[in-house]
């Protein structure tokens, strides 16, 4: 009673207050793109700050009839003052910002920002305020999936494995770029989100353009660009430090500080991050750390910045899909599975053991890939890996028409991921991997023939790396020769070398192991204990991938009155070479070259001399090197019909290089008839902004041509194994994408998004396949026509409310649903009868979660306290699928998505 009787209290203490205030408030605006600043700091008479909102808006609660002063800070604008009169209503004062010319600016090198009712490309952009409100302590993928055509899934839960798709193009075919600088791997286009962990606490921004964007460069945005900024110097010094928890056990805990610009128009930021304990699956172990340097100083018309960046991390996985009965009983009756029958099929197959069916479904925390030595934990698929970034970068503008930005990068990676050499047995009671009579026999077997002292290890765990040096440098000079017309030109240079070999990683109980693998290697029985490797020996494969790149780009914008137009065309080479050292070293003399002729103990006769391994003619076997030209041509137009109505056309056509993969084989052959992949695309959409509401719908079509296999096919004939490639596999992207935002009062927000998709392969070609001798030992006929893209849902609804209860404090429901969405299959499985089948539907879901915030001030320092529930619904559902050989739920494997699940931070800063 007593406590009803105070809320009674202040209810009508606040009542009264309201009574006799009014509100005064505005939309930040920046004056060249008309956008919205978010995280403006706006303060009225001095006294009360606040922070812009994500649409700009801030607001103050003032007396009626008074004046007030207000002023503006934020980075790279001019100080803003002006004074207000406020009656007896409710009053707007809009601010309209100007850009400063006496600030450290961020190097706009090649970033390719899209502008709001300029630029005519789909995109959306998510800010630094929107991730530390959902991201929390997930991969920094998992929040696109509120933006239209996006697909992103955390795979199988190991902290930093997700993956995303746009527009049903996985992400070897998105281009991600951190601050204008590519990083997808260059052999083959993936980019790998553990390697970038603590990028969230840095972004300013992500843009997410969807289709072949705005970016300038011969990249691989077939299906999008990620655009993620990182942060730059602000105007003032800044402090903070954050702790998380989610409640599967993982903790992670950041700082950052910045010292605004000081004296002599230096700044520095630093940020780090520490991240430990487990992730959602069983034995998915995180342990990573992330650090971020950024200093810039400005000179005269010069800006130089250097930044480094990087995240060491190590983290347990889980890589194996399952069948359906095996993680849950009544999802797997849900999609028709027969669960008893499965699960008797798993607990009498050798391989698999997953379970039996008195013991039933294992959950969706359930790890195949781990089991037990000692008593202790042991996951045979452990990741780890560094890649620190460094970027060196200078700008010039002597004048406001001219601008040359140049920045140089080096990237350096080492790391790999784990496995067994062999596949171990399985306890079906446990449904672990029987690791202990694995370590129980290397510890007490001998091989008597190398050693009668040491163990030697028939299985172990051995380690795929896969290091790299790249170094590139990009350089680009713009100038507006007047009002209207804007030109751009820039080269693009790079070079990377990729190292990849197997290392005994662990062995499990034993002192060695006996590997032959290398043939330059000393043989025979006074040589044996060459063969005899420990931990951190190479063992298997060792070969080098070397990728040269050389382009030139260009633009052309022409801007007047509700017109702007671009053309951007841009070309590239690209050399490939494959360098085998465990393979017979080849003989090079002036004349000839004779190709892995010379392993260990080989003899070679040529021109009556004798040559060996060991001959300074001889050297480790090396490819030839191929080149492929590239390019692209983009131009679109953007139409204002009025100031809140615009359309847009882009429309452009890539030719894409192969990459390295589909280039060499692993015997260092070229593949026959390698054909760069060829994409034609056409987009519109439609804008619409008015006060409370604005809404955008695209529409596209994108035809591909060549697409390349995910992983490079190889056949088994009575002549041996040969790999291949395949040229002819089509697919049709065509779709419309819908997002909207509706501010449906001052504190109750509404934005939507919805997608609908037709993707396709539309193609079947017949591959032939030849020998060393180009001799043709096998063919392959497969159709794929007309079969639903896999691995990507195709239908997107989803929906998110944000209330402010109270300045400061509020509360988010989001909602996502996804549906149409395939398994994965490989298009050479569909031959015979099996042609242009479809693979199989997987069941259409929904997420409902949840997230708050509250941030509040003692004296100069400010908390921030928010949090999240994730799938509070608690629903069992399938991200990911590989077909299986039925073409049904029940032949087919999966990743499930996780639980419900919690995640708390606090945030303390100055």
């Amino acid at each position: 009673m007593k406590n009803l009787l105070i809320i009674f209290c202040l209810f009508i203490g606040v009542t009264a207050f309201s009574q006799e205030t009014v509100t005064l408030s505005g939309i930040v605006t920046d004056p060249e793109t008309n956008e919205p600043i978010v995280d403006a700091v706006v303060a009225c008479d001095s006294t009360t700050k606040v922070l812009s909102d994500i649409d700009g808006k801030y607001t103050f609660q003032v007396a009626k009839n008074s004046k007030h002063t207000i002023t503006m800070e934020y980075y790279g604008f001019e100080n803003y003052k002006a004074e207000v009169s406020v009656g007896n209503t409710n009053y707007t004062h809009n601010i309209t910002l100007k850009s400063s010319d006496n600030i450290i600016d961020e190097v706009e090198i090649v970033r390719d920002v899209a502008k709001l009712r300029e630029t005519p490309i789909a995109f959306s952009n998510i800010s630094a305020k929107q991730i530390a409100e959902d991201l929390g302590t997930r991969d920094l993928p998992m929040i696109l999936n509120s933006t239209p055509g996006v697909y992103a899934t955390e795979q199988g839960g190991g902290s930093g494995d997700s993956r995303i798709s746009i527009r049903g193009f996985d992400q070897r075919n998105v281009a991600v770029m951190v601050d204008g600088v590519p990083v997808n791997d260059m052999e083959n286009g993936q980019v790998y989100w553990s390697n970038w962990d603590g990028l969230g606490d840095i972004t300013k921004t992500i843009q997410v353009q969807r289709g072949l964007g705005a970016s300038k460069l011969a990249i691989t945005s077939v299906g999008g660009t990620m655009n993620i900024m990182t942060k730059g110097i602000d105007q003032k010094f800044g402090v903070h430090a954050k702790q998380e928890v989610n409640s599967y056990g993982l903790y992670k805990a950041s700082f950052g500080l910045n010292t605004g610009l000081m004296k002599g128009n230096w700044g520095i930021s630093i940020a780090g991050s520490r991240k430990w304990g487990s992730s959602y699956a069983d034995a998915t172990f995180d342990d990573a750390w992330s650090y971020f340097f950024k200093v810039q100083k400005k000179f005269g018309k010069h800006l130089l910045s250097f930044g480094v960046n990087g995240a060491p991390q190590s983290h347990g996985q889980r890589t194996t899909k399952l069948p359906i009965a095996v993680i849950d009983e009544k999802l797997a009756k849900q999609t028709g599975v027969d669960y008893l029958r499965q699960l008797d099929s798993v607990g009498k197959t050798s391989n698999l053991y997953y379970t039996t069916q008195s013991i039933g479904a294992r959950g969706n925390k359930y790890n195949p890939n781990y089991g037990m030595i000692n008593g202790e934990v042991f996951n045979e698929k452990v990741n780890y890996f560094h890649k620190p970034q460094f970027n060196l970068s200078h700008s010039w503008s002597p004048n406001n028409k001219f601008n040359w930005t140049t920045i140089a990068y080096l990237s350096i990676g080492k790391g790999g991921g784990t496995a067994t050499k062999n596949t171990p047995a399985r306890d079906t009671t446990t449904g672990l991997y029987n690791f202990q009579g694995i370590y129980d026999q290397n510890s007490t077997s001998f091989s008597n023939l190398y050693s009668t002292t040491e163990h030697s290890s028939s299985n172990y765990l051995r380690s795929a790396n896969n290091d790299h040096k790249w170094g590139g440098i990009i350089t680009s000079v713009s100038y507006k020769i007047n009002e209207r017309i804007s030109t751009l030109f820039g080269l693009d240079a790079r070079y990377y070398r990729g190292s990849h070999y197997q290392t005994i990683y662990d062995l499990m109980g034993g002192d060695y192991a006996i590997d032959n693998s290398d043939k330059n290697q000393p043989k025979g029985l006074s040589n044996l204990g060459y063969a005899m490797k420990r931990v951190g020996d190479k063992v298997s494969y060792y070969n080098d991938a070397i990728v040269m790149w050389g382009g030139a780009f260009g633009q052309v914008e022409y801007k007047k009155n509700k017109w702007s137009t671009f053309l951007t065309g841009s070309l590239s080479e690209t050399g490939n070479q494959r360098i085998d050292f465990f393979k017979k070293k080849d003989l090079v003399f002036a004349d000839t070259t004779m190709r892995q002729v010379v392993g260990y103990g080989d003899t070679v006769l040529y021109n009556g001399q004798k040559y060996t391994n060991q001959s300074a003619e001889a050297r480790a076997a090396t490819t030839d090197r191929k080149w492929f030209l590239g390019g692209t041509i983009k131009g679109g137009v953007n139409y204002n019909i009025t100031k809140s109505q615009n359309v847009f056309m882009n429309v452009g056509y890539l030719s894409i290089a192969p990459k390295m993969n589909t280039v060499f084989d692993n015997n260092n052959f070229p593949f026959l008839e390698t054909k760069n992949q060829k994409v034609s695309s056409i987009e519109l959409g439609y804008g619409y902004r008015v006060k409370k509401f604005a809404a955008n719908v695209n529409l596209y079509y994108t035809l591909w041509k060549n697409k390349p296999p995910q992983y490079t096919p190889s056949v088994v004939t009575p002549d041996g194994t040969f790999s291949y490639n395949i040229n002819g596999l089509d697919a049709l992207h065509k779709g419309i994408e819908v997002d909207f935002n509706y501010n449906i009062t001052k504190k109750l927000n509404f934005e939507g998004v919805f997608t609908l998709a037709d993707w396709k392969t539309i193609s079947g070609t017949k591959v032939y396949i030849v020998d060393n001798n180009g001799q043709m030992v096998d063919s392959v006929d497969f159709s794929a026509k007309n079969v639903h893209v896999g691995d990507a849902a195709q239908l997107q609804i989803g929906g998110s409310f944000r209330y402010e209860i109270i300045k400061d404090l509020y509360v988010k429901v989001r909602y996502t649903f996804f549906g149409k969405n395939f398994a994965n299959f490989d298009p050479l499985a569909l031959v015979g009868a099996n042609k242009d089948r479809e693979s199989w539907q997987m069941p259409s879901y929904g997420l409902l979660d949840f997230n708050f915030g509250y941030t509040f001030r003692v004296s100069k320092v400010y908390f921030t306290l928010n949090g999240g529930i994730m799938n509070i619904l608690d629903k069992v559902y399938i991200t990911d699928s590989q077909n299986g050989a039925n073409f049904d739920a029940s032949s087919a494997t999966v990743f499930v998505g996780m639980g419900r699940r919690f995640n708390l931070g606090l945030k303390i800063g100055i």
